[in-house]
């Protein structure tokens, strides 16, 4: 027994010691240096970039270190960041980023996790160097700009909800949802559907029985669910509300303008009334319907994660481009739809299916809404 002990003892002791040794190899200041940051290949690029911007070469002659931006100061996070550092060693090996396409094509993944990480840790090593409290607004090149800043602070934003792009130039923000939206369109267009539930990619149209006379317009990310399975074709059921004297539209929820479903004049009288109620804020009466329809199985999603993945992309592509993407939850689903009008002269590069998806995504993440419907 005593003889396990001391070899366990031993081990113990064995590993403290490499440990010790290890943190101590990965703390090693000679490790955290331009120098030796950018002594990879890869990173001649970056250091391109980096040298071009005052966080290198300013009036003041200060000048932030690149393990001023990527590496923390309390003890803790640094070792880990320095242990995280092995994957680098790894693509390095594997070639990840050799080229300067290769680094372009990575340029937004490598972005949106540093954006990630500043964002968990409240852009700790933005105000390792720049401190709130320091801040003098008088000084502000411009009144609108120091506006901004006092608000955002006040409010609880970090550093990074607004200041991307200062070192590394901005990714191309469209590519994260092209991809996804790629992926979704390849995936919608197997006609093997497996699931209970589906979702329109786009706008869809909804016939009276298989092949038969068109009767309405399904719109994008409509939960529809699957009554029969023949093949081509889908019996899907729609759930959802109609406003009093409204006839030609279903919304999602109640007191919502969230289109589900657009019915032509010869179906409007097709769903079926569940219950009724009177919604005394709005002095309005509101019907839970059914509606059920056939529908081509082309176009429909049935991965409801990865549709929600392309709207959380297309938000921040799209939303961020300009500035800091607006949450989906500042707002109330019905006042999401004058928001987007807006903002439409900015976001002409949009598709029309794609302003109605971006539109019902940030409805369903609304203030009001998120949380009892749907999670972003």
């Amino acid at each position: 027994m005593k003889r396990k002990m001391k070899i366990g003892g031993s081990i113990f002791v064995g590993l403290l010691m490499m440990a010790v040794i290890l943190s101590s190899v990965a703390l090693h200041p000679g490790l955290s240096t331009n120098e030796f940051c950018v002594s990879c290949h890869e990173m001649e690029k970056p250091l391109a970039e980096y040298q071009a911007t005052t966080h290198f070469s300013s009036a003041s002659g200060v000048r932030a270190e690149c393990s001023s931006c990527h590496i923390p100061e309390p003890i803790g996070p640094r070792l880990f960041a320095k242990i995280d550092a092995l994957r680098h060693v790894y693509g390095h090996l594997r070639g990840t980023l050799a080229t300067d396409q290769m680094y372009e094509d990575a340029r937004l993944r490598m972005a949106e996790r540093v954006w990630e990480h500043y964002q968990e840790t409240d852009s700790r090593e933005c105000r390792a160097c720049h401190k709130q409290d320091s801040f003098s607004f008088d000084m502000f090149d411009s009144h609108s700009s120091a506006q901004t800043m006092s608000s955002g602070l006040e409010e609880g934003k970090t550093c990074i909800d607004c200041h991307k792009g200062l070192v590394h130039p901005m990714p191309d923000l469209s590519s994260g949802y092209k991809v996804v939206l790629r992926q979704l369109e390849a995936s919608s267009a197997d006609p093997d559907v497996k699931t209970d539930m589906v979702y329109p990619l786009e706008t869809i149209p909804a016939y009276s029985s298989k092949g038969g006379e068109q009767e309405s317009r399904i719109l994008s990310a409509t939960g529809l669910s699957v009554l029969e399975n023949d093949g081509d074709w889908l019996k899907v059921r729609v759930e959802g509300w109609r406003q009093d004297g409204i006839d030609a539209m279903i919304y999602e929820l109640q007191g919502k303008r969230i289109f589900a479903v657009a019915l032509d004049k010869n179906s409007r009288q097709k769903p079926v009334t569940h219950s009724s109620m009177f919604d005394e804020d709005t002095e309005q009466s509101w019907h839970r319907v059914s509606y059920e329809a056939w529908v081509s199985n082309a176009k429909l999603v049935q991965d409801k994660d990865k549709l929600w993945e392309y709207g959380k992309k297309l938000h921040s592509g799209t939303c961020g481009a300009c500035h800091m993407a607006v949450p989906a939850e500042q707002y109330l689903a019905n006042q999401w739809i004058g928001v987007m009008k807006d903002m439409k002269r900015n976001i002409r590069h949009l598709s029309t299916e794609q302003y109605r998806f971006l539109q019902k995504y940030l409805q369903l993440n609304a203030k009001d809404v998120k949380g009892d419907q749907t999670e972003s």
